[in-house]
């Protein structure tokens, strides 16, 4: 009966505009207005035909997004909003009923009736209600996998933005324009962002923002591919040329755009584009055209029970009779606004009404299946509890017998495994034996060899440093006297013959570890020793190692001594916490360079003299034509540098 009252009383308020418009549009045949007097079909009837065939829940559910799909082009704000809550209880009657079946396809339509219920309560006006279904859509999607929260998120964040814009509450809608700019991957999301952020520019009056948003996307827009998003987007334009004082440019937007939003079935968009044109022919104080228009808007917001686009047009309205001086009109309108406000928070308790009977129903029909289970779990227990009494004589008998066959069968083990283990503890002791007994020989032929060595090498060093020098000496002295007597030059041949099979010999002792082991492994082998028992921290780099293995051993084991007597030096006598040791082939010069470096107490070189460490070591570095040099000052630490030519 309420439906055929708005019916009629539309038709009438219709007849009564056109007559109106056939005598104020007498000159201007250009411009025209559609008055809605009917619901136009926005839906094919065969689906409706389907859904009361359908019988099975998930065939109505598939039935029910697709009308419902239908109504988002057009924004019909009831029918989307029933269509929405139809969807629910029927995702909610497949939960109760327990059908087996994808938990995907359940919670993927939850979140659909969510956001089609947010979109009506929007178009309705009904704010609030619409924040609260985009809130829980957006807490319900981000329990998803990253696959499908990507796919659904930023749909409800975007419809959450725009339902704060029409709220004029500019700081949440930029909040979540700014944390889902990130995930509009696709250009669906990706042009819904951009109306959404073009709408909050010229909310807060950012003009030259929303100008350069609004033509750039406008350049690139596939208008036959997106016809609604660019019809959004002509509309935004249109607005901001309005606030700009442009009217004229404005007025020819939304004129060129009107005919496109009703000839597609947009009729939400129809009536904003007439309401706009109604606030500019009210700013232009042409009043009684904009009187017209916006009556025409409201009527057509009626019919399609948008009560967000009815507050605006009244508001509009009220403003062209204070504009006219016309206050009882005004107050009037005033009035009447006071009645949509109060009809939308009717509205809005009603639903939440609604919805607490029917959670309240919800929970009934759940406590019945709930018994329902309880009563079928009673009945297979005591199905249950009689086949355990007529097995439990059989269960008690077997429990009895198995534990002696166990026993039986576990002493019989235990009789073979003890005897086994007296064989392998005997075959162990012989092995233990025989590994002990080789272990000594082993660590005796160890011993053996390390006192070789150790004997071998300091018969060499004293061939070497004691006998060899002294031979130096006298070749020194003979030198001189080469030149008074002449016969001595054949025993100075003789005397260098010995000196060198002394230096053969000395060589030819040189322990196996340098021709058994890399001379590197030797060296980090010797300071780790050292470190066991020290806290001085020694540092140790050959480069390229592989060069320096391969150094002839005699060079090798007289920079392994000039090693071991720096570092001796060192801790006797420097005091030093960290030693450095640099150990350099350069193939360019043909040359090997030692660098020693501590951070001792260091010494004066003039007044402190060598003592028989540094001696040894000149006389070994000389011995390979080598150069060596000492730096080292007080409190300063001593440097020791070493350069010797490469040795065949």
């Amino acid at each position: 009966m309420k439906q055929l009252i708005n019916y009629y009383t539309c038709k009438i308020f219709g007849f009564f505009i056109f007559m109106c418009l056939s005598s104020t549009y007498a000159q201007d045949k250009e411009d025209h207005f559609v008055f809605f007097g009917y619901n136009p079909e926005v839906v094919n009837r065969q689906l409706y035909k389907s859904l009361n065939n359908a019988i099975e829940p998930r065939e109505r559910i598939v039935i029910l997004d697709s009308i419902a799909t239908q109504f988002i082009q057009s924004k019909n704000a009831d029918s989307l909003f029933h269509y929405g809550s139809m969807l629910k209880d029927e995702v909610l009657n497949l939960k109760l009923k327990g059908l087996k079946g994808n938990q995907g396809f359940k919670s993927k339509y939850q979140l659909k009736s969510l956001f089609y219920k947010g979109l009506g309560s929007q178009s309705m006006g009904l704010l609030d209600e619409s924040t609260r279904y985009f809130i829980e859509g957006i807490r319900l999607s981000e329990e998803k996998s990253e696959e499908k929260k990507r796919l659904i998120f930023p749909y409800f964040k975007l419809a959450l933005a725009e339902t704060y814009i029409l709220r004029k509450e500019s700081l949440k809608a930029a909040s979540i324009l700014d944390e889902v700019a990130p995930v509009c991957n696709t250009l669906t999301t990706l042009l819904y962002y951009k109306i959404a952020r073009s709408n909050y520019y010229l909310l807060n009056n950012e003009l030259e923002n929303a100008e350069k948003l609004i033509k750039n996307t406008l350049q690139t827009l596939n208008k036959e591919k997106y016809p609604r998003i660019y019809i959004r987007f002509q509309i935004a334009l249109g607005r901001l040329k309005l606030l700009e004082g442009k009217l004229n440019e404005s007025l020819g937007i939304f004129t060129k755009i009107k005919d496109k939003a009703i000839k597609s079935g947009y009729y939400d968009l129809y009536i904003a584009i007439i309401l706009n044109q109604g606030e500019i022919y009210s700013v232009s104080k042409n009043y009684q055209v904009a009187e017209i228009i916006l009556s025409t808007a409201y009527v057509n917001a009626v019919q399609w029970n948008q009560l967000n686009l009815q507050q605006k047009i009244v508001k509009a309205l009220v403003r062209v009779y204070v504009s006219k001086e016309n206050y009882k009109n005004a107050y009037n309108l005033k009035t009447q606004l006071e009645g949509i406000n109060r009809r939308i928070i009717l509205g809005q308790n009603k639903r939440f009404i609604r919805d607490l009977e029917f959670k309240y129903e919800t929970l009934k029909k759940e406590k019945k299946i709930h018994i329902l289970q309880e009563d079928q779990v009673h009945n297979r227990t005591e199905i249950e509890y009689q086949k355990t009494v007529k097995y439990g004589i059989l269960i008690a008998f077997l429990i009895i017998l198995i534990p002696i066959i166990l026993l039986l069968v576990v002493y019989y083990q235990k009789l073979q495994t003890q005897s086994l283990l007296g064989k392998q503890q005997e075959i162990l002791r012989q092995k233990e034996m025989t590994s002990v007994l080789q272990t000594q020989e082993l660590a005796l032929v160890k011993n053996t060899i390390v006192v070789q060595n150790k004997e071998r090498d300091r018969i060499a060093r004293e061939l070497h440093d004691s006998i060899g020098g002294n031979i130096s000496g006298i070749k020194l002295q003979m030198t001189n006297l080469v030149a008074r007597n002449p016969e001595v030059g054949s025993l100075l041949i003789q005397l260098e013959k010995t000196y060198q099979h002394v230096r053969d010999i000395s060589h030819s002792l040189i322990p196996d570890e340098f021709k058994e082991n890399n001379f590197t492994y030797l060296i980090k082998n010797y300071i780790t020793s050292l470190e066991q028992n020290n806290s001085v921290v020694i540092n140790f780099d050959a480069y390229p190692e592989n060069a320096v293995n391969t150094l002839n051993y005699t060079l090798q084991s007289n920079l392994f001594n000039i090693i071991k007597e720096l570092i001796t030096n060192a801790f006797k006598h420097a005091k030093a916490t960290e030693i450095a040791l640099q150990l350099i082939v350069i193939e360019q010069d043909n040359s090997i360079e030692f660098l020693y470096e501590d951070d001792g107490v260091g010494f004066d070189i003039k007044k402190t003299s060598k003592g028989i460490g540094i001696l040894n070591i000149e006389h070994r570095v000389k011995a390979f034509n080598g150069l060596f040099s000492i730096d080292s000052a007080l409190n300063r630490g001593t440097v020791i540098t070493i350069s010797i030519p490469q040795q065949n």
